[in-house]
């Protein structure tokens, strides 16, 4: 089976897809308003996407600060010694919201949440010990990203 690309899609797909990364919880009725379809129709294009893997899921977006979490940053790490498992060690500590394997100087990208800067230079630190080098950026602020639609 070929993957679907964007010249598979309509313009109403699009539209679809935009609505639905705005407002995840939008219902058919309201979404099919917004694309000017009957709630049946929009559903089953929905369910399309989905099927299609154009839809992987739906997500809350979250203030971590909010909860507790005031820094935000990104880890660049080096692997200097090869360790097996890096993936299954990253997905058990609590602090790592995301992360990449990447192509370059560095391997992984990690992508953490932490409640102060102690609690940020411990798990650097955790990974400096176990992984490798390491590269800290703080956010400092956020931008909303822009569409590819």
């Amino acid at each position: 089976m070929r993957k679907p690309s964007p010249s598979d899609m309509d313009e109403i797909d699009l539209k679809i897809i935009e609505e639905l990364k705005n407002n995840c919880k939008i219902s058919y009725k309201n979404l099919g308003e917004k694309v000017q379809m009957s709630t049946p129709t929009v559903y089953e294009r929905t369910k399309k996407l989905e099927e299609r893997g154009i839809i992987q899921g739906y997500q809350a977006s979250i203030n971590y600060a909010q909860l507790g979490y005031t820094i935000h940053a990104l880890i660049l790490v080096k692997v200097d010694n090869y360790t097996i498992g890096i993936p299954k060690f990253l997905d058990k500590i609590k602090e790592v919201h995301n992360f990449w394997i990447v192509s370059g100087e560095f391997s992984y990208v990690v992508e953490v949440y932490t409640q102060d800067i102690d609690e940020l230079n411990a798990l650097v630190d955790r990974l400096y010990h176990r992984i490798g080098r390491t590269t800290l950026m703080l956010i400092l602020d956020g931008t909303k990203k822009s569409s590819l639609l």
